[in-house]
C-alpha cells in the first residue's frame, strides 16, 4: 500500500528537485504556457513553466498535484514540483537561440527574458513548476490510436474524467527507451483541475462536458430548432485564481476531452471498473498528500480541491461499482 509520502513525492527522489541557479539553455516553444529549459546548480536539466500573470498559482499547482495522483493510479509520469526562487538565480545561458513570431532564428536576449519574469515576481520570488527531463533516448509520443487495444490507455479515460484533464491528445505522452525498454509517459498537466493551459486561465465551464468542436451538440441542437442546451453549467465561475473552475459535478461516461480520443471512445466497462478499483484504494490522507504538493500558499484553496477531489473520486467508484448498471465484481 502506497504511503500517503509516497504519493506526496511520486517519482521525485531527492536529488530529483530542482535547485537554483538556473541557466537558461532554450526557451520553451510548444503550447501558451511560457517556460524555459534549463540546468540547475547540479547541472541536471530541467523544464521550468510559468503561471498566468493573473493567477500565480494555477497552472503549477495542477500540475504538480495530477501528475502525483497519475502515479499513485500507476501511471508513469516525470518528477513535477514546485520551485521558488529569486529572478536574479534566472540567467540567460550563452548562445541560447528564439524564433520570431515569422518563424525566424535570433539570439535570446534579456531584454525578451525580463518582462516576462518581472510580470509573474510576487514577494521578491517568482513560482514554477519544474519536470526534470527524463533521460533515456526520446522517440516521441505514445499515439492514442496505436495504443487502444492496451486497457490501461482505454482506462485512463476514468482518470482523466477524475481529474478533469481534458487536454487528452498525443502531445501529452511520451516514449523513452531506458536502455533496457521502452517506458510510456504521460506529461503535461497545466490543463487539468480547474485550469486551462491553452488560455493561460482557469476552465471553461463546459470544458469535460463537450468537445471544443462538438458535432453532436452541434447536431442536437440543429436538431431541436436551438432549444437542446448543453449538461454543463454555463453560469459557474472560477472558486479563485489558484484554483481555477474545478466542480465536483462529474459523469465520468460522458466526460469529454477537448478533441476526441480513440483510444477513450474504445473504453469498455472492464477498463473502467479495473480503473474504479484502483481509485476506489486511495485514501483521503493520500489526496490530501498529492495536493499539498501544490503547495498553494491558501489553505482554503487546498482544502477545496482536497473536497473537490474526493467527491468526484467518490461518484466515479459508485457509478462503476455500486449503481445497479454496473455488472461484475463490486467493493
Amino acid at each position: 500500500m502506497t504511503s500517503p509520502e509516497e504519493v506526496r513525492w511520486g517519482p521525485t527522489r531527492p536529488e530529483d528537485i530542482a535547485r537554483p541557479p538556473f541557466l537558461i539553455t532554450k526557451p520553451k516553444t510548444e503550447g501558451r504556457t511560457p517556460g524555459f529549459f534549463v540546468t540547475d546548480a547540479k547541472g541536471t536539466r530541467y523544464l521550468l513553466k510559468c503561471d498566468p500573470v493573473d493567477a500565480p498559482e494555477l497552472l503549477s499547482g495542477a500540475e504538480a498535484v495530477t501528475s502525483k495522483l497519475l502515479y499513485a493510479l500507476g501511471y508513469h509520469v516525470p518528477s513535477y514540483e514546485v520551485v521558488v526562487f529569486r529572478p536574479e538565480e534566472l540567467q540567460l545561458g550563452p548562445g541560447v537561440m528564439a524564433r520570431d513570431r515569422h518563424g525566424h532564428r535570433h539570439p535570446l536576449t534579456e531584454t525578451e527574458v525580463r518582462p516576462m519574469v518581472e510580470a509573474r515576481v510576487r514577494g521578491g520570488t517568482l513560482r514554477v513548476v519544474a519536470s526534470r527531463i527524463v533521460e533515456g533516448d526520446i522517440l516521441g509520443p505514445a499515439t492514442f490510436k496505436r495504443f487502444r487495444d492496451c486497457a490501461e490507455v482505454r482506462a485512463l479515460k476514468v482518470a482523466y474524467a477524475w481529474l478533469n484533464n481534458t487536454d487528452a491528445k498525443d502531445h501529452n505522452s511520451l516514449l523513452v527507451w531506458n536502455g533496457k525498454e521502452t517506458v510510456g509517459y504521460l506529461i503535461d498537466f497545466g490543463t487539468s483541475l480547474g485550469a486551462d493551459a491553452g488560455t493561460e486561465g482557469p476552465k471553461n465551464p463546459c470544458a469535460g462536458w463537450l468537445n471544443i468542436v462538438d458535432l453532436q451538440e452541434a447536431s442536437l441542437k440543429l436538431l431541436t430548432f436551438g432549444l437542446h442546451q448543453p449538461v454543463c453549467e454555463p453560469v459557474a465561475r472560477p472558486v479563485s485564481p489558484s484554483v481555477g473552475l474545478f466542480s465536483p459535478r462529474v459523469d465520468p461516461d460522458q466526460w469529454k476531452p477537448y478533441a476526441p480520443n480513440l483510444a477513450f471512445q474504445e473504453m469498455n466497462q472492464d477498463d473502467a471498473r479495473w480503473m474504479a478499483r484502483r481509485m476506489a484504494r486511495l485514501s483521503l490522507d493520500q489526496i490530501q498528500a498529492a495536493v499539498s504538493a501544490g503547495r498553494y500558499s491558501d489553505p482554503a484553496d487546498a482544502a477545496y480541491l482536497v473536497d473537490v477531489l474526493e467527491k468526484r473520486r467518490r461518484a466515479i467508484v459508485r457509478y462503476y461499482l455500486h449503481d445497479a448498471h454496473a455488472e461484475g465484481p463490486s467493493l
